[in-house]
Parts: C-alpha cells; sequence; structure tokens
C-alpha cells in the first residue's frame, strides 16, 4: 500500500537537496525563480511561459504577476546559468567511475514555422530528414547504470550567432570541459558523425580514452611483424579481419525475447602520421553484410577486452532515449520565445527535471519504487525508467500542490 503523505513529505525533502545544490551560489530572488520554474515546468510538461506560471506554487499573486517575473527572470543578462551550470556537476561528479561511458551526440531543436526567434539556423530535422528552422544541441550524457543517462551538458547553439566558431570547436570545447571536471575519467563514446580527424588528433592529443564508429573511409595504418606498414581503408581492412569469438545477447524483437549472435574480431592499428597504438574492433551479425567498426584507444588484448568495447558502444543509444524523453516528456520543441536568453535557460530548465530524474535513481532507489507504483505502470518490467518516474513525480507534485500545500511551500522556502 502507498503511503502518500509519507510520500509527498519525501518527494519535498529530496526535491529541497536537490535545489540547494544547485542553487548555492545564487541570490535570492534566482533561487526563487528556479524553484517556481521547475515546479511549474514538471507540473504542466512545456516549457511555454503562460503555462509554467499557471502553475507556479505561489497562486496568492496574479497571474500576470508571475507571468511578468518568470519573463523578467528568463530574458535578462546575468550570470544566472553559468553559476547553475558551476554548481549542477556536485549532483553527478561523484557517480563517475573510470570506466563510465560519455556519450557525445548532436541534435536539433526543430522550429520549422519560426522566423523572428533570436539566431534562427538551418538544422536537419532528426526526426523528418529535413532541413528546417531551429537550433542544433550539444549533448553529452553520462551512463550511471543500466538505462539511466544523466546529462552533464547540452546547450543549443546556432551557426547564425554572432561571433560562432562553428560545430567542431563547440563540440571539442564541451568535451574539455567535462572531461576537465571529471578528471579525465570516463569513456568518450561516439557515433559515425564524428568520424574526424580533427577530433581523434584532438583526443589523441589530450589522452581522453575512446570508442568512436568508423564510417569505413578513414585510411588506417597497420603495422606488420617484420615486413614494413601499410595503409588501408577501414572497410577493406575490417574485411580482411577474422572474428572467431562470438557471445549471445537476448534482445526483445516485435515484444518477444531473441538470442541475438555476435562475432567479433580485433587489429592493432595507427592513425596516419601518428604513433599512438589504436584497436579496430570489427562486430558482424548474422544477415548483415557490412561488418561495425569500432576504433579505440582502449587496451584490447583478448575477447574480453573486445567485447567490454563493443558493449560501451552499445550504450551509446541511451542518448537517443534521452533526447527523445525530452522532446516527449518536456516537449522540449515547444519552446515559444524570441530571446536567445530565454531560449538557453528554458533549456537548462529542461535539462535540471532529466537532471534531477537521473539523481533521483542514483541517491534514492525507494521512493523512485514508489513513484513508479504511483505512475500506475503496466505489468512488465520498464526499459527506460524515466517516462514512469517522470509520471509519478508530475502526480506527486500535483498531489502535493492541491492537497498539501503548506507541506510544499515550506519545505522548498530558501534558507536565510
Amino acid at each position: 500500500m502507498l503511503k502518500r503523505v509519507a510520500l509527498m513529505e519525501s518527494i519535498s525533502s529530496n526535491l529541497n537537496d536537490f535545489l540547494k545544490k544547485i542553487t548555492n551560489n545564487l541570490p535570492l530572488p534566482d533561487k526563487k525563480f528556479i524553484r517556481d520554474s521547475l515546479i511549474g515546468l514538471i507540473r504542466c510538461g512545456k516549457p511555454i511561459v503562460c503555462q509554467m506560471a499557471r502553475h507556479l506554487p505561489n497562486q496568492r499573486t496574479k497571474f500576470l504577476s508571475r507571468l511578468d517575473r518568470l519573463e523578467a527572470h528568463l530574458v535578462k543578462n546575468s550570470s544566472f546559468d553559468n553559476k547553475i551550470k558551476a554548481e549542477l556537476p556536485h549532483t553527478w561528479l561523484p557517480f563517475i567511475k573510470d570506466d563510465t561511458p560519455i556519450i557525445l551526440d548532436l541534435s536539433d531543436i526543430a522550429k520549422p514555422l519560426a522566423k523572428k526567434m533570436d539566431y534562427i539556423a538551418t538544422v536537419r530535422d532528426g526526426s523528418s530528414g529535413q532541413l528546417v528552422n531551429g537550433y542544433w544541441l550539444v549533448e553529452l550524457y553520462a551512463s550511471l547504470s543500466r538505462k539511466n543517462p544523466v546529462p552533464l551538458l547540452l546547450e543549443p547553439f546556432s551557426h547564425e550567432e554572432p561571433c560562432s566558431p562553428g560545430q567542431n570547436p563547440i563540440v571539442l570545447n564541451a568535451i574539455h570541459k567535462i572531461f576537465e571536471l571529471t578528471g579525465n575519467h570516463g569513456v568518450l563514446v561516439i557515433d559515425r558523425g564524428f568520424d574526424s580527424r580533427v577530433m581523434f588528433d584532438d583526443w589523441l592529443d589530450n589522452h581522453f580514452r575512446f570508442v568512436a564508429r568508423l564510417v569505413g573511409n578513414r585510411n588506417l595504418t597497420v603495422v606488420y611483424e617484420g615486413s614494413g606498414q601499410t595503409v588501408i581503408r577501414a572497410d577493406s581492412l575490417a574485411e580482411q579481419v577474422p572474428s572467431p569469438h562470438r557471445f549471445h545477447k537476448l534482445v526483445k524483437r516485435r515484444g518477444k525475447p531473441t538470442i541475438r549472435i555476435t562475432q567479433i574480431g580485433w587489429t592493432k592499428v595507427r592513425l596516419p602520421e601518428r604513433e599512438e597504438e589504436l584497436t579496430m574492433v570489427v562486430s558482424r551479425l548474422p544477415g548483415v553484410d557490412k561488418p561495425m567498426m569500432l576504433l579505440t584507444n582502449l587496451a584490447v588484448e583478448d575477447f574480453d577486452d573486445a567485447e567490454k568495447v563493443l558493449r560501451l558502444y552499445i550504450r551509446r543509444w541511451e542518448c537517443e532515449e534521452a533526447i527523445r524523453f525530452l522532446k516527449n516528456q518536456v516537449n522540449l520543441e515547444k519552446i515559444r520565445t524570441f530571446s536567445w536568453n530565454a531560449i538557453c535557460r528554458l533549456v537548462l530548465l529542461a535539462v535540471l527535471v532529466m537532471t534531477y530524474l537521473g539523481w533521483l535513481v542514483e541517491t534514492a532507489p525507494s521512493i523512485c519504487d514508489r513513484l513508479v507504483y504511483l505512475s500506475q505502470p503496466l505489468p512488465d518490467k520498464p526499459e527506460f525508467i524515466l517516462y514512469r518516474l517522470k509520471a509519478g513525480l508530475t502526480e506527486a507534485v500535483n498531489t502535493c500542490f492541491w492537497r498539501y500545500k503548506d507541506l510544499l511551500r515550506l519545505s522548498l522556502q530558501e534558507n536565510p
């Protein structure tokens, strides 16, 4: 039996602890803004300012006053964002281990009908594949535990922004920022879109460990004992690499469990004009003509090492689930504002919602179980728990607001 009053108290106390961590160096008005806007976003599920204002905890003031207060905080020029981002790593840094996958990806905020939003640019819509107006998103997630990607960095950028350095410098700067915070702990996991010599040179120069999927047209240097070295395309080399090792995994296909058998092989390679020893891990699936090629600077000496590299890359898919969660549950693409400052801050609020859920999974599993129960889940075990946690959290905050108003207001009040 779910004790609702005890759950409301636990959620209020837990949310208060999270807000204290991320608002430690903020003045009182900014603390109130973070508290109110975060609860408003959780309750309405959309980063639309007028709807967030209707769901604020403080209903004693008029709606227009609440709306003006939110808009004023969203558009003002201040160091508010930087202060939040400086405190946010304290919530996830304790969980970063030496082998934690740090997943890099690019996504988009598609606004096909927008014309007057600041720095609106042309992006490729990930859902339709068409070129539309919108903004790019650089994303970095840490896969702390199974199916729990926590956003380490998620920031919009636009090529139309004044003094924009371009995509590669923005992505590299984001990677440097995260690995500086983690002390080079974690393994960077990337897809084929980042198969670039600029990227590989930077990661090797800075001693970042990585697992990258290759497109296949990259030249690699193979060193043969006693016979010198040769340069060969990655896809041609993959055809020559034997894959005698096998492992199987139970996956669901159309709702039915299926055993998937994977063959693995590997070979030592180098990038042309570089001396670092790398490994290309080749994975083959039955019925698939082209093998998957992974380039890594992790040590690969036996089958266990190669399997570890492959499993690290498989966890890259969690970033796709993460951005889908943000677009479906927080409605990230429904931002309606002209100001660039407001766009960045609404994205930051969406990140705070997901960060709080990921932090909850790692620090308070008992509360997570009760929230999943409160969300009235289906009988089967969830593949991606954040959807049910978000539904349970929304229900809990709504119940706390309507039935225990004083509890929510008092538990989230600022410390003097």
